[in-house]
């Protein structure tokens, strides 16, 4: 696997503190508005173990980027907490070993999703036009270079939740290939809110993988992939995937989807 410069982790931490400043001018940190998340509401839903999408990741079909009065607006189909489930996937499990079955699921940063969580995460839409734009590149740039998956684990009283490790073993499969995770990272355990008013524990796990190896673009003809977790003595192994249907592939995106995938711009 060639070797590259990651873009430093997106922790916990640093999601909830953006997030917060971002809402506290509407709502409030605790209240909801457009860019917010409830991972427990998420975690309730029903999610298939795979997701299955009508439109390429790197096509941001469900956003758009548009200019006025010296800022950038998003113009969005849906709000984050929609678009995040929309790249969110449950899991089955497979092989010998105990089965299990709880809240845990993943959710894969398309590029519609890494480009407006830089709300959220750095304010993105109160800079000026010049630098937000420059923002905007340098996601791109990272999410050409880089798969980022996250795994929400949601655990019992007394368990870590985390599923990187001695003996752990987290795998992407492509096309009949499999790739390793060059990074990895987790975050604190949290506390979500779920249904008849309790709460249930959870930890996010990071997973980065190259998505250029040896020169090519793994994902150029992939119409789908599939994340493998196997945790210290979790026994058996559990999958999460993701479609995008035949012929939705990076190298088969036309012109028009190639624009919106370095984010469309139109001036009022």
């Amino acid at each position: 696997m060639g070797a590259f410069a990651l873009p430093p982790p997106r922790s916990s931490l640093r999601w909830l503190l953006g997030a917060c400043l971002a809402a506290m001018a509407l709502v409030g940190c605790g209240g909801g508005n457009t860019y917010s998340v409830d991972e427990g509401k998420i975690s309730q839903r029903f999610l298939p173990a795979e997701r299955t999408v009508d439109h390429h990741p790197d096509s941001v079909k469900a956003l758009t980027i548009a200019a006025a009065d010296g800022k950038i607006q998003f113009e969005v189909e849906r709000d984050f907490e929609s678009l995040t489930e929309k790249w969110s996937a449950s899991f089955q499990n497979i092989g010998t070993g105990p089965s299990i079955r709880d809240r845990t699921y993943a959710t894969f940063w398309s590029l519609e999703l890494s480009l407006m969580s830089l709300q959220p995460e750095r304010g993105v839409l109160s800079l000026r036009e010049e630098q937000a734009r420059d923002v905007l590149d340098e996601r791109r740039k990272e999410y050409a270079e880089t798969i980022h998956i996250d795994v929400y684990w949601f655990v019992g009283r007394g368990r870590d939740g985390i599923i990187t490790g001695p003996s752990a073993r987290t795998e992407l499969h492509v096309g009949g290939n499999t790739y390793r995770p060059v990074q990895s990272d987790h975050g604190p355990l949290r506390e979500a809110f779920v249904a008849g008013g309790e709460t249930a524990l959870y930890r996010r796990n990071s997973l980065y993988f190259s998505r250029r190896v040896e020169g090519t673009d793994i994902l150029a003809d992939a119409s789908g992939m599939k994340l493998r977790v196997r945790r210290t003595g979790g026994g058996g192994r559990q999958e999460f995937a993701w479609r995008w249907g035949e012929g939705n592939t990076a190298r088969g995106l036309k012109k028009g989807v190639r624009d919106d995938a370095a984010g469309r711009s139109s001036r009022r």
